[in-house]
């Protein structure tokens, strides 16, 4: 509920402004400031204002609500800049507020130059905080308004003096013996709270919604590489059979039909005809072997995975849990967002194309250029880098966390960006390898880019679509 101009007359009837300094303007948000005064009478003491928001208001506020208050964005508005050069320092002379209206009249004398501070609490695109000269020529606004002309160089038009017609306008009922100013600071602050609470759990729950789809989709991933690799005692079985009737193997063969007495009937197994016999059965137990160690591999990551998966559910069940006290909760699920954007990505766009895989962030160079600046500027020595081996292709990037292993669901979206994203990608697999940036060794006279990479590690990746498209989704930056 919006302060009405009584309420607004109430709560400045309490603050010491008429001779108090204004010596700071803290800057919480676009729609928040805290001005921090100096009266001679009272001391140091902090006003707070928002603007345009359902929760509009002005009061005084207790240094510990200002201290939780004070996080500053990351950077000024322009008015708060205006305000710090030409406010701080100025002496309120007279507080005038209009009559039954919600707008504020600060005189302010800053060592003989006069200017006036107007608080507009309106709701909707009324409100606003204005410096204007002696004679009300706007010097700068907290929201720039040309519509209504208000920019800086124009005449402030002031309202007419308004009479109180219609809904006649009271003080809510006071609550214990306060001051109405800690009473509206008290109100707004749980009001805030809730607000802040309802917030920061929606994120919580649409990073936990992420992970747990990341996790799901590489479970799927995991479960048809084991489905199609399950046959793997079969091709045992043709490499035992083709040993058994080697005799009858001959050259250029491109298959042979055999007895099979596992199950008493005949058996057709496929050749190579450009292999020789002893070759195609060597050939047949290598095809053995491979898909034994990719069932192996997935069945067990698919175990990991799913364990991951349980302990992150029992996690975030334990997080969103109903805590007694709201600023406990608020704080426990701040840290946990956090944790999340910790390292994720640098302040400004780097070059090429980022993406996310869960907490990690991925750089991809798409030529030369990109490549270079992404290794002079965007890494750091514990990061990874990855490379197609037999292919010209973008340089892959895991921005790490330090002392942090990389999980293998995270390897396997940078190795499929890795393919995507070079001379190979038509081939739909390719070998890479990769290592640690602090393992790239510059090419001494050597093309824009170029690295000779030490103590790299070397493994083969077919693109999964499924995977692939996951990725993409999180792609920032143009494919231009």
């Amino acid at each position: 509920m919006s302060l009405n101009h009584r309420e607004i007359a109430l709560i400045l009837s309490e603050l010491p402004l008429a001779g108090s300094v204004i010596q700071h303007v803290i800057q919480h948000d676009f729609h928040c400031l805290t001005w921090e005064m100096y009266s001679p009478g009272v001391g140091r003491w902090e006003l707070y204002t928002e603007i345009g928001t359902a929760q509009s208001r002005i009061h005084r506020v207790s240094r510990m609500v200002a201290a939780v208050q004070g996080q500053k964005t990351a950077k000024l508005q322009r008015f708060v800049q205006f305000a710090r050069k030409h406010l701080e320092g100025a002496r309120i002379t007279n507080v005038h507020q209009a009559a039954f209206d919600r707008m504020v009249d600060l005189s302010l004398d800053n060592h003989g130059t006069q200017m006036h501070l107007i608080i507009r609490l309106y709701s909707g695109p009324q409100a606003n905080i204005i410096v204007t000269d002696g004679a009300y020529t706007i010097l700068d606004l907290l929201y720039r308004r040309p519509k209504r002309g208000e920019t800086s160089a124009k005449k402030l038009e002031l309202p007419p003096e308004r009479t109180e017609e219609g809904k006649v306008f009271t003080v809510r009922p006071r609550l214990g013996d306060v001051s109405f100013n800690e009473q509206i600071e008290a109100e707004y602050g749980q009001a805030s709270n809730k607000d802040s609470l309802a917030g920061l759990m929606a994120k919580v729950c649409q990073k936990r919604d992420r992970e747990l789809m990341m996790l799901e989709g590489t479970a799927r991933s995991l479960t048809r590489k084991a489905q199609a690799n399950a046959g793997y005692m079969e091709m045992k079985l043709e490499g035992d059979l083709l040993s058994s009737y080697k005799y009858l193997l001959k050259p250029h063969m491109d298959h042979i039909e055999v007895d099979d007495y596992t199950t008493g009937g005949k058996r057709v197994i496929a050749l190579d005809p450009k292999l020789t016999p002893s070759e195609n059965i060597e050939a047949c137990y290598a095809r053995y072997q491979k898909a034994k160690g990719t069932w192996q591999d997935s069945v067990q990551e698919h175990e990991k995975i799913k364990a991951q998966k349980a302990g992150l559910e029992t996690h975030y069940r334990e997080l969103l849990l109903p805590c007694d006290d709201e600023r406990v909760m608020i704080r426990r699920l701040q840290k946990e967002l956090r944790e999340e954007t910790a390292d994720k990505k640098p302040e400004s766009a780097s070059p090429g194309l980022t993406f996310h895989s869960g907490k990690f962030t991925i750089l991809v160079g798409r030529n030369a250029k990109e490549n270079d600046a992404l290794l002079r500027h965007w890494v750091k020595s514990y990061d990874w880098w990855m490379h197609t081996r037999d292919w010209p292709g973008g340089y892959v990037f895991i921005k790490a966390f330090k002392d942090k292993s990389v999980p293998l669901e995270v390897m396997l979206d940078a190795a499929n960006l890795a393919v995507t994203y070079s001379k190979g990608k038509n081939q739909g697999a390719a070998d890479l390898y990769y290592t640690q940036v602090k393992y790239l060794r510059r090419a001494k006279d050597g093309p824009l880019g170029l690295v000779l990479p030490t103590q790299e590690k070397n493994f083969f990746v077919k693109v999964d679509q499924d995977r692939l498209a996951r990725v993409m989704q999180t792609k920032e930056g143009s494919d231009d």
